[in-house]
């Protein structure tokens, strides 16, 4: 898997189709993958090649994929959003429907409501890093979303659309987005000891500036900046000592951020305390220090490594006819996501494709060390378009002796 994308097909019942529905097999599957990939570029690291987990979502017992932001996130479980989903229904919306999306049936409206009312995803991702279409499978739709991938990303491998009927159509959208660490950050060769919300410690890889990096590489220091600190970090035992830290202050168009906060409901709510409490110190006095400063000379920050694949379905939306007059009839036959992402100490690599159709003494110390959220944006956008809630280690790399 190392510094490649392998895209995970969805396969379709046909037979389901055609018995409930007595049509032609018009199929309309809804997929998102989403891959955040960090590379791994020091030969004298230890090798990182396992998964934490790889596998469906319903197989994980402390990790839920939600369909949008403001989705609420149940207590003592990992939270994981990205935007891909949101983008393959917008195409959806507006370019088949013409319309806010309706489905039969009840137990879903909400998430249907709020999938409609959120906002087109394409002015928040940088350009030329989102590509969508949508259109009928008997007007070359496919044709034409195999040619414009090969050119805008030639590695990418073309998609399938596998058992799609000829009277069917597609709504389809790939993210491909990354930030490159100039200076890879050094792997910790010793277990980092990450405890949940319950008190439950784990020994987990991690990646960052160590103990033992103290009064030296100050170029590497240089690279991340604290964006806010509330308490005194030199305290981790601390509870109430809050951070975020930029983990590569000059990457653009992208960045990658990790704080450190207590939790909230959604990851609307986390993402917003983040961004309130960095906008807050911005509009200081010039001369305040608590914005936007680098790392010490003694200071130590260590970031948990995560490497993890999960297939998701949405299966509340699943099964229900299109009430859209331009849809009316054609089932939503299934609604996924997967997901690949992968944290580590030399910059990050996002993709992301779906598919509609039938953490010393006198040091601070900055240690992701406990429960966290994670985001990627746009530097001057808005909202992000990749967020995660780590509450607890079920999707963290296990420590190992050998690396491995």
């Amino acid at each position: 898997m190392d510094g490649k994308w392998t895209y995970i097909e969805a396969t379709n019942d046909k037979g389901y189709q055609m018995k409930k529905y007595g049509i032609p097999a018009i199929l309309v599957i809804l997929v998102a993958a989403a891959l955040l990939y960090w590379f791994y570029i020091r030969d004298s690291s230890p090798p990182q090649n396992s998964m934490s987990y790889n596998g469906p979502s319903s197989a994980l017992k402390k990790t839920q994929i939600v369909p949008t932001l403001a989705t609420p996130i149940e207590k003592g479980r990992n939270a994981v959003w990205c935007v891909s989903f949101q983008a393959a229904w917008k195409v959806l919306q507006t370019d088949l429907a013409g319309e806010p999306i309706a489905l039969e049936g009840a137990g879903a409206q909400s998430l249907i409501t709020s999938l409609n009312d959120a906002s087109d995803p394409k002015s928040e991702v940088p350009a030329g890093c989102l590509y969508t279409a949508a259109g009928w499978t008997q007007k070359g739709i496919i044709d034409q979303i195999r040619k414009d991938l090969k050119q805008k990303f030639p590695a990418k491998e073309l998609p399938t659309f596998p058992g799609i009927a000829p009277n069917s159509f597609v709504a389809y959208s790939y993210l491909e987005a990354n930030v490159k660490f100039p200076l890879p950050y050094f792997q910790n060769q010793k277990p980092f000891v990450f405890t949940d919300n319950t008190g439950k410690k784990t020994n987990i890889k991690s990646f960052g500036i160590r103990p033992e990096d103290d009064y030296a590489f100050y170029q590497l220091r240089s690279q991340p900046r604290v964006l806010f600190c509330k308490g005194e970090p030199y305290d981790m035992a601390d509870k109430r000592v809050e951070f975020a830290i930029d983990l590569c202050v000059s990457s653009s168009p992208s960045q990658i951020v990790v704080a450190c906060i207590s939790p909230e409901p959604t990851l609307a709510a986390a993402f917003n305390r983040v961004k309130g409490e960095i906008e807050g110190l911005k509009k200081k006095d010039s001369r305040y220090v608590g914005y936007n400063r680098e790392i010490g000379p003694s200071d130590v920050l260590l970031v948990p490594d995560l490497f993890w694949r999960i297939s998701h379905r949405f299966s509340e939306l699943e099964g229900r006819d299109f009430k859209n007059r331009k849809l009316a009839g054609l089932p939503l036959h299934a609604a996924r996501q997967d997901i690949l992402f992968r944290l580590s100490r030399s910059g990050a690599e996002l993709k992301s494709e779906a598919k509609i159709y039938y953490e010393k003494a006198g040091a601070d110390l900055y240690l992701l060390n406990r429960p966290f959220l994670i985001y990627m944006k746009k530097r001057d956008a808005e909202t992000p378009y990749f967020v995660m809630w780590v509450d607890n280690a079920e999707l963290l790399q296990p420590w190992s002796p050998d690396g491995k």
